[in-house]
């Protein structure tokens, strides 16, 4: 007669068969068996960890931060503090093992998945890069994922080897009462679990120093974005002070236009922070040149702080 059990071990030793059938097979014994635990995981792992908490160990994988980069594709973006590279590098993986399959089926793809940021910090990223701003990302293996998929296959053939080692066969899909007294405990596919999902929310990166590794690569600084308030109240100060300062009809028309560029950007309820820090990198040169009274020199210290 059919075993269910032999039949799962058949199946995880089949390494041309789909580890999305397998998992269906051992959902459908735990479920039958009561083994809540195991139900539990292998639905996450034919569904996705849609919640993005409870992320196993082996689904967090490590990879390298990127930048597209229009003339030379994408490039390894360099971190002078390593916990940033670390936190922003390290990413859980929730999607279901079919997709996971899917994507390594394909044909022509590279040797590298670019696992996108939420957009929160995607936004945070790209608005501490000085221009060009460029699209990050985290290039994952092929083989990492590969591992996902090997280490799903693996934990269901450990555990129904262990299940025909107890005398738990589920013979024409059916176990009986003293089969399911016997059950072994679950197998754990891993220890501890990745709580809620890296899509780091950047607060701060102070001058966190970041580099394109290619030799046509600038350097920039990823830094905390500038108080807003005490932005705008600069701001109001210098147009009260534009009087003071030796200025060409011209240039005060510019720094007059700028002003308002840095006071909408300021207000706006998604300021562009790289925005508003080159604005003002612009005026205080402005002020440096033509500051010649006490009001000019307070005016290029605070442009010193807040860009500082």
């Amino acid at each position: 007669m059919a075993s269910l059990v032999l039949d799962l071990q058949r199946e995880a030793l089949n390494t041309d068969g789909s580890v999305s059938n397998l998992l269906r097979m051992a959902y459908v014994a735990a479920r039958k068996l009561g083994i809540s635990d195991f139900e539990k995981w292998t639905y996450a792992e034919l569904n996705g960890y849609k919640d993005g908490t409870d992320i196993p160990d082996y689904r967090v994988l490590n990879g390298t931060v990127k930048v597209f980069n229009p003339y030379h594709g994408w490039q390894p973006l360099r971190f002078a503090d390593p916990k940033w590279s670390d936190r922003l590098s390290n990413r859980p993986i929730p999607d279901s093992v079919g997709k996971l399959e899917s994507m390594l089926s394909e044909n022509g793809t590279p040797g590298e998945f670019m696992i996108s940021f939420i957009p929160e910090v995607e936004r945070r990223l790209m608005d501490a890069m000085s221009p060009p701003v460029l699209q990050p990302a985290t290039a994952i293996s092929r083989s990492s994922v590969q591992t996902i998929i090997d280490t799903a296959r693996n934990t269901v053939l450990e555990w129904a080897l262990k299940l025909e080692a107890s005398g738990v066969l589920g013979e024409n899909m059916t176990f009986s009462e003293d089969e399911k007294k016997r059950v072994p405990a679950p197998v754990s596919p891993a220890s501890v679990s990745y709580h809620a999902q890296n899509q780091t929310v950047i607060h701060s990166m102070q001058q966190s120093q970041v580099q394109q590794a290619t030799a046509d690569s600038t350097q920039t600084f990823v830094q905390a974005p500038p108080d807003l308030a005490a932005v705008l109240t600069l701001m109001s100060e210098l147009r009260k002070q534009l009087d003071t300062l030796t200025l060409s009809p011209d240039v005060r028309g510019e720094i007059e236009a700028d002003i308002v560029t840095v006071e909408a950007q300021a207000k706006s309820p998604k300021p562009r922070f790289a925005l508003i820090r080159e604005t003002m990198h612009s005026m205080r040169s402005v002020v440096e040149q033509a500051a010649g009274s006490v009001a000019g020199a307070v005016l290029l210290a605070e442009f010193t702080r807040l860009l500082s």
